[in-house]
């Protein structure tokens, strides 16, 4: 099976989508909050705006955007944020900046933890860290 080519051709980019209520107030939100600017924002059908972390986009759109549009429930998709700081260091600013986010969470190779935006969206910011329980290549 590994010899055949994928249905889906070659992909040449993943993006998240996340439906939220106000696009103007999740755009705030992103750039107060966690301290981003859109790399586009556009409108196709709806408006939209685009965020790059790290090699991954997340797009914001309208709920109304969505193939089969739902209402936000306690379990959306994640995006996973594999961050080059302390997770305990971000999870302070990011509290500071008045996000709330989950309690860090030790693993046997990761420290992380759970933050919604202001729609219920998920991301879990992690970092793996040393047997010594530091987060590598910190101090």
């Amino acid at each position: 099976m590994a010899d055949e080519p994928s249905p889906l051709g070659t992909i040449e980019l993943a993006a998240t989508s996340f439906y939220v209520q106000d696009i103007d107030a999740a755009v705030e939100w992103y750039g107060t909050k966690f301290g981003l600017r859109p790399a586009m924002v556009g409108t196709d059908g709806h408006r939209y705006a685009s965020f790059l972390m790290g090699s991954a986009f997340v797009v914001l759109e309208p709920r109304e955007a969505a193939l089969e549009p739902a209402e936000p429930g306690p379990e959306t998709t994640t995006v996973n944020l594999i961050v080059d700081r302390d997770p305990a260091e971000v999870r302070a600013e990011l509290v500071g900046r008045g996000v709330p986010c989950g309690e860090l969470v030790r693993s046997p190779n990761y420290l992380s933890f759970l933050v919604r935006d202001l729609d219920g969206n998920r991301f879990y910011v992690t970092r793996q860290h040393t047997r010594d329980g530091d987060a590598a290549g910190s101090g």
